[in-house]
């Protein structure tokens, strides 16, 4: 077969005699391509795509991916001309990778290989190597097996290329030492690996240490199938951790049980004790408490395995509100213990209002934890709350000056109108106009018109990872000025050019959001921070539970504002999305006695949960309140929904500003809240 390959990366092509004219001919054309993508056509044109000057060659293609797709394999071979007329188009190797896996055989050995040389590490290349090599070793074909082969293409193919080693004559003890690795999983191995394993075995790699090591991480990926298999592995002594972990992955509280422990391989026992009692300290801390007591007392853990199951214990005991929080809090935070256990220590201390003992342990923390910005408002908090006012306002006058949410806070504690620092990134005409011209940009664009949407975000990101640093930006003015939002600022956050507020906070969709807005009577600030906390304004966005669309609902949730049944794909469109989305806004409101803070909770963990989260029985300030979230997503995500709502008000030219109202406002307790028998709306107890 002949083959000919334009490297849309390195402009370099593989001729074969037979059609090296035509070739010549489409290497001409493509050569003079820069004069087609002129900075008037890519690069000026505001929030839409550049000038389509591919519309014909676009129909075109389709009709060659469709016969590719459709042919018999035999028609395919004759597809060539139809290829190669579309040599200029963006999407050319695309089709090449088609005819390519269509046709993949040993006789196109040279065509796969060129292929993959050519577009190595680009999107268009992705799968096409495991492809070939699961077609090469179907078939048995091991030197060329070998000389495709690569490091990390999953298990089976690695046990295959080992094999295959060693039938070619490779040292035996230098292939057995990269089974190590093959073995420390939890799961079962493919079938090409046992051959491995059992000369590893031989060889007398397979000691009671590794066999230990991998109970260990079975056990942890809740994979007891295996573990009775790997216990017969064990000399007699040993298999009793083998029973250990058994029982303690069906029953966590089983570590209780001192039988199981009779500590005479105390650093194995000890991983046993310590899995089992961080997970039990979620769901009983009192016992996990003993048996961590009892253990410890007899020296059985390192200090980072004591550190983790405090952690496990202390945080349990805080969020469910308990009185042992504090002596437990005390003890897990210290020094080597994971950072957020002095954040919880600190957000305790808050919630109980012991505000000389926030100062102190503030201090206590590393220098560079300190000079955090949440670091910095707390203590600021709690100097005001102690009467040191002036100490305060430094700290207040600071913060003030970030584009943050604890900067706004801050502002507003001091009477300030919260600074956005803004600073448009330079706009460089001839930087924009080369990204503009790059391959991978004008293949993203070209899917994007194609309304295939992953592929051109997969082309964008390889764009990011390989322009050099200093383009990044101009890539991300690009993407704005074409109105592919999400990308945009998936480019700003690439680059690091934090400070440009418009473009990274683009006033996206903006008639669909004014008119929704409008009509449900809710904040348009408000709906469009929700919109890009939540997608980046992407509208085919889906989470990994099924929420879709700009502002990522449930289908559920919009069948039940709309009340009427809703599709998924209805929620990828724009108008859609945002009707529904903004409505159920609309709903939490009514429910949530127009809380905002209490309404993007909910927007994220549901406001059933969020009722759950009110304090007991006393109000507590809102930034509090926040501070003791259980959920660690839910607490950035109303931290940055209240932050973002401020910086699209002052987007939209308004003077809302919620943060002064965020400072006196408190969140209800549990006990001042009672629920309208017929509405279901929230109802607060006169303050």
């Amino acid at each position: 077969m002949s083959g000919f390959y334009f490297s849309s990366w390195l402009g370099q092509c593989s001729l074969t005699k037979k059609n090296k004219l035509f070739a010549t001919v489409v290497w001409a054309f493509v050569c003079s391509l820069s004069s087609l993508f002129s900075i008037g056509a890519w690069a000026t044109q505001p929030l839409t795509l550049p000038e389509d000057i591919f519309e014909k060659d676009r129909a075109r293609y389709l009709e060659v991916e469709k016969k590719l797709l459709t042919y018999s394999k035999r028609s395919v071979q004759h597809l060539d001309n139809d290829i190669y007329e579309l040599a200029h188009y963006p999407l050319y190797p695309y089709l090449l990778r088609l005819k390519l896996e269509r046709t993949m055989s040993i006789r196109t050995k040279r065509e796969v290989k060129q292929f993959l040389e050519d577009f190595n590490g680009q999107p268009v290349s992705y799968g096409v190597r495991y492809k070939w090599l699961n077609y090469l070793a179907k078939n048995d074909y091991r030197s060329t097996f070998l000389d495709n082969y690569r490091p990390g293409m999953g298990a089976r193919l690695t046990c295959i290329a080992l094999n295959y080693r060693l039938k070619e004559g490779e040292s035996e003890q230098a292939i057995l030492s990269e089974v190590d690795a093959l073995w420390l999983h939890g799961e079962s191995q493919p079938d090409e690996c046992d051959p491995l394993f059992a000369k590893w075995k031989k060889a007398g790699m397979m000691t009671p240490e590794m066999v230990i090591k991998r109970i260990e991480i079975a056990a942890k990926e809740d994979n007891r199938s295996i573990i009775s298999y790997l216990k017969r592995q064990l000399p007699g002594d040993k298999q009793y951790l083998a029973d250990a972990w058994l029982s303690v992955t069906r029953d966590t509280s089983r570590v209780n049980r001192t039988a199981l422990f009779p500590l005479k391989n105390a650093s194995h026992e000890a991983e046993v004790i310590v899995w089992a009692v961080e997970k039990l300290a979620w769901r009983n801390p009192d016992l996990a408490g003993t048996v961590f007591n009892r253990y410890n007392d007899k020296n059985v853990f390192s200090p980072a395995q004591q550190h983790v199951m405090r952690r496990a214990i202390a945080l349990s005991y805080t969020l469910d509100r308990l009185p042992q929080a504090h002596h437990w809090l005390e003890l897990a935070d210290v020094q080597g213990a994971s950072e957020d256990v002095k954040l919880w220590h600190i957000s305790h201390l808050l919630r109980t209002k012991k505000w000389q003992e926030v100062v102190n342990v503030i201090d206590s923390a590393p220098v560079s934890l300190q000079q955090e910005e949440n670091y910095r408002y707390w203590k600021a908090r709690a100097l005001e709350a102690l009467g040191q006012t002036m100490q305060a306002t430094v700290l207040y006058k600071e913060l003030s000056q970030e584009r943050h949410y604890y900067g706004f806070m801050a502002s507003a504690h001091i009477g300030e109108i919260p600074s956005l620092a803004h600073t448009p990134a330079p706009r460089d005409t001839a930087a924009i106009a080369s990204v503009a011209k790059t391959p991978a940009t004008m293949r993203s664009v070209e899917f994007f018109r194609l309304d295939r949407t992953t592929e051109a975000r997969r082309e964008w990101f390889y764009l990011l990872s390989h322009l050099p640093e200093s383009k990044v930006t101009d890539a991300g003015i690009l993407a704005y000025e074409w109105g592919l939002y999400d990308q945009a600022i998936t480019s700003f956050a690439r680059s690091g050019y934090w400070d440009d507020v418009e473009r990274r906070f683009p006033l996206a969709f903006n008639d669909v959001f004014s008119e929704k807005s409008q009509a449900y009577s809710i904040s348009k600030s408000l709906a469009m921070a929700i919109a890009r906390r939540e997608s980046s304004f992407r509208s085919d966005a889906i989470s990994s539970v099924g929420a879709a669309g700009l502002m990522q609902l449930m289908p559920g949730t919009a069948r039940y504002v709309a009340k009427e049944k809703v599709s998924r794909n209805t929620l990828f469109q724009v108008d859609d999305n945002v009707e529904y989305g903004v409505q159920y806004l609309r709903y939490l409101m009514d429910k949530l006695n127009n809380n905002p803070v209490l309404v993007s909770a909910s927007y994220n963990a549901g406001w059933r949960k969020v009722l759950e989260w009110l304090p007991a029985n006393e109000a507590l300030p809102v930034d509090i309140w926040i501070e003791n979230i259980p959920y660690k997503e839910t607490r950035a995500y109303v931290k940055a929904v209240m932050a973002y709502q401020h910086i699209y008000d002052q987007q939209l030219g308004g003077n809302e500003n919620i943060f002064p109202q965020l400072t006196r406002d408190m969140i209800p307790s549990a006990d001042a809240v009672s629920t309208h028998p017929v509405t279901g709306t929230l109802q607060l107890a006169p303050r």
